[in-house]
């Protein structure tokens, strides 16, 4: 299913990605940062490419509209007697980008045709800018070769193409920041076109980090042009169909939809491992703090191969005192400054045991699982809490200590690491019980009963901030019904989604990264919570907010963060502004988890073929729901007949499932 855009496209970006690399480009043709173009994991290969037909660029003064499939997208142009559109594509398993320009002549007579390509190879790591990297190009074997010391780009074309050589280097200055790309020259097809028909031409980017690498790809590329569409689009159809969600609410089923299809989009098959990057276009790297909250998504889905191969991933790279990673970056550096990852790590590996029944994979990481645990017991203070660093907790650009989030996630992961301690028939009984002695100091260390919410303390005072949410989320809070309520006053909740920091805070900003933007991901997580406190109309209410930012920045994606005040994506952060991602993992994350862990309210343990569901649905609501449990997959109708829930089930292998649910009647 397409969406289709045909005003104001200069607004939007979209990505298009597969397992090895991504493109960034905007709706209406232009590559106006230095994030667009194409990207193999955190290296970039082209600045911009730009057809010219009969003198006339394709260009965002003759782009008419933009479509956007789950897989691929189209610009459609029109031009003096000519129609052209663009479709473009990255296939899943290679490091190539495949194009298919289609020329249409409207005309009563046959034109002869002349399409030139004009592409700027910009050959660079990330963190570069501007740089003086000198680069070799030639034209052999109708293919053009474009290479440096950081790596090769082939070019080609079918029909074939020919190449006249004008090599020269230019400087630009997309959003503001200066770039150098190198040009070898001008790619050019000519041919007769009769009138009322069309010609089709493929084109084909492939890279490398040597010519050989980027030369096998582009041929079997090549080999394989019709096949590779029809593979992916059957791929994500498997996925859907995995996953299936029907709520009757098209907004909400839009927007599940998309999620499931972004989570996808961010998963990558690295030299280090696989895993799923935090975000496009510039968190491609792997956050174990966002992997953290982004694989028990995954797992909803049923995807429970790629979430092992993730935590396995993360778990090869666990420091000698037991911590999981910060960041993974895809040359191999590590960095371990976060309180919440190895915590996060616990909680999602006892998800996936759960869903999947997999015994055997928790008994493979039964070392890096008790390292984990020994981690917990350094960090842990007198009163059992953990001390993070200033910068080790979610909010990285403000100091705290103590967060108020790490503690609820340290409950979780001690209650999480008591189940997973039963298969290695260890005393789970001493876990939990410091689990529970942890949180009856937690109300008396955060709560304040005079301010009616949790306190965080931030720059050594203390703030009102949307951190009270997540001993709701972890279901260790005594008080979510005034938490709650505080959280949709006007003090945090707004049109455009929830305040970092309640807006009377001295340095509330709307736009400000953490103290005071709006968050995707913070936003599910409300919307979680009113869902577990049975307030279904609140937790749509958050959900739309979501559904609406679908199209905010990048089509048919969930951002990073935006201004709480007026929806724009520009945030301060510390001493300069930016856009927040474009497309952010965690915020698609918590829509999946949202529906299937809270509005559902479904917990399961395939190893008891055990499923708990605890909904809050609306009069007359009929939900559909395709679960993956453990090697079965698991049709789910859950219905609200008056006031009374309803739930049937039919496994796809015949299995009799344990079906709890509460409470019966809301």
């Amino acid at each position: 299913m397409s969406f289709l855009i045909a005003k104001e496209l200069f607004k939007n970006s979209y990505v298009l990605s597969g397992k090895k690399i991504f493109f960034h480009r905007y709706c209406d043709t232009g590559f106006k940062t230095k994030w667009t173009g194409l990207w193999q994991d955190s290296k970039k290969f082209l600045d911009y490419f730009s057809f010219k037909i009969n003198g006339t660029w394709l260009s965002p003064e003759n782009c008419k509209s933009f479509e956007f499939g789950e897989i691929d997208a189209t610009h459609f142009f029109k031009l003096n007697g000519i129609e052209a559109k663009e479709f473009l594509q990255v296939p899943e398993n290679l490091n190539s980008f495949i194009g298919l320009l289609t020329i249409q002549n409207n005309s009563k007579k046959e034109e002869r045709v002349k399409v030139e390509a004009e592409v700027a190879f910009n050959i660079r790591d990330m963190e570069e800018n501007w740089h003086n990297r000198t680069y070799l190009s030639r034209f052999y074997d109708n293919k053009l070769v474009v290479e440096s010391e950081k790596g090769c780009v082939v070019f080609g074309s079918s029909p074939i193409g020919n190449f006249i050589s004008n090599p020269n280097y230019k400087e630009h200055y997309p959003s503001g920041e200066k770039q150098r790309c190198f040009i070898p020259g001008i790619y050019f097809l000519e041919f007769n076109l009769a009138p009322k028909s069309s010609k089709e031409i493929f084109f084909i980017f492939s890279v490398g980090n040597a010519e050989l690498e980027a030369l096998e790809e582009y041929e079997k590329t090549k080999a394989s042009l019709f096949s590779l569409f029809f593979e992916k689009e059957k791929k994500y159809q498997e996925i859907l169909s995995m996953a299936r969600f029907y709520s009757g609410l098209e907004e909400l089923d839009e927007l599940f939809k998309w999620s499931v299809i972004n989570l996808e989009k961010l998963a990558f098959n690295s030299k280090l491992g696989f895993g799923y990057f935090a975000g496009y276009p510039w968190f491609t790297q792997f956050w174990g703090r966002d992997s953290g909250w982004m694989i028990p998504a995954v797992i909803d889905l049923g995807k429970f191969e790629e979430a092992k191969e993730a935590l396995k991933t993360l778990a090869s790279f666990q420091s000698e005192k037991g911590q999981i990673p910060n960041v993974i970056y895809m040359n191999g550096k590590v960095d371990y400054n976060s309180a919440d990852s190895t915590l996060l790590w616990i909680i999602a590996l006892n998800h996936y045991l759960k869903n999947s029944g997999d015994l055997a994979f928790i008994r493979s990481l039964k070392k890096n699982f008790f390292k984990a645990l020994e981690w917990i017991k350094i960090n842990e203070d007198k009163e059992g809490f953990i001390e993070n660093g200033e910068k080790e907790t979610w909010m990285d650009t403000l100091e705290r200590k103590k967060g108020i989030e790490i503690q609820a996630m340290l409950i979780a992961a001690l209650k999480a690491a008591s189940e997973i301690a039963k298969i290695f028939w260890e005393d789970d009984k001493e876990l939990w019980q410091k689990a529970v002695k942890i949180e009856r100091n937690f109300e008396k260390t955060f709560w304040d009963e005079k301010e009616g919410f949790y306190i965080d303390f931030i720059k050594g005072r203390k703030v009102r901030s949307i951190n009270s949410i997540f001993p709701l989320f972890f279901n260790i809070s005594k008080n979510s019904r005034k938490v709650l309520k505080v959280i949709e006053s006007e003090e945090f909740t707004t049109s455009y989604g929830v305040r970092t920091v309640s807006k009377n805070d001295l340095e509330y900003n709307p736009a400000g990264y953490h103290n005071g933007s709006s968050w995707g991901w913070i936003v599910g997580l409300v919307a979680c919570c009113e869902f577990k406190n049975k307030n279904y109309k609140k937790g749509l209410d958050y959900l739309k907010i979501l559904y609406k930012n679908l199209n905010q920045n990048c089509v048919k994606s969930l951002g990073e963060a935006w201004n709480s005040e007026n929806n724009d994506v520009n945030l301060w952060k510390v001493s300069f502004s930016e856009p927040g991602a474009c497309l952010q993992g965690w915020s698609s994350a918590l829509v999946v988890r949202c529906i299937d862990e809270f509005l559902l309210g479904m917990k399961v343990d395939a190893k008891e073929r055990t499923v708990f569901l605890s909904p809050s649905i609306w009069p007359k609501a009929k939900i559909l729901r395709r679960k993956r449990i453990g090697n079965d997959f698991v049709d789910f109708t859950v219905r609200r007949v008056r006031n009374k829930v309803e739930v049937d089930c039919k496994s796809e292998n015949g299995l009799k499932y344990k079906i709890l649910v509460h409470p019966t009647s809301l």
